[in-house]
């Protein structure tokens, strides 16, 4: 059997394009999900991108697996409740609200935006 050593590269510079770590294609998040981008828990709000720090300040739960309604996220270890664009607690355990970031689109690209 003979061994293919040609090279089958995408066709579109995006799908070769490597991600940094705060980017993600948003064609992976779908409407009413999340997706975990470093550090950061990346939400689809109707089509548009909002992003929180992934981990609930509760006990740490992963908030890019919780349940999204509309912009709140249920964190699926113990209920606390977030909004997803501005990261405000909207119902416990948790009593701090988790840090919110910007997300930049440029065409099939997001990025998280984290100021210092």
């Amino acid at each position: 059997m003979g061994t293919n050593t040609g090279a089958n590269v995408a066709s579109s510079p995006v799908k070769s394009e490597v991600l940094k770590d705060n980017q993600f294609r948003i064609d992976a998040v779908p409407v009413g999900s999340g997706l975990l981008v470093g550090d950061a828990a990346v939400f689809n709000v109707a089509g548009s991108f909002c992003a929180t720090r992934a981990k609930c300040t509760h006990r740490g739960g992963p908030l890019n697996e919780g349940t999204l309604n509309g912009s709140t996220v249920t964190c699926p270890w113990h209920g606390s409740q977030f909004n997803v664009c501005t990261g405000a607690v909207l119902r416990g355990p948790a009593t701090e609200p988790v840090k919110a970031y910007r997300v930049v689109v440029e065409g099939e690209l997001g990025s998280v935006q984290r100021e210092n």
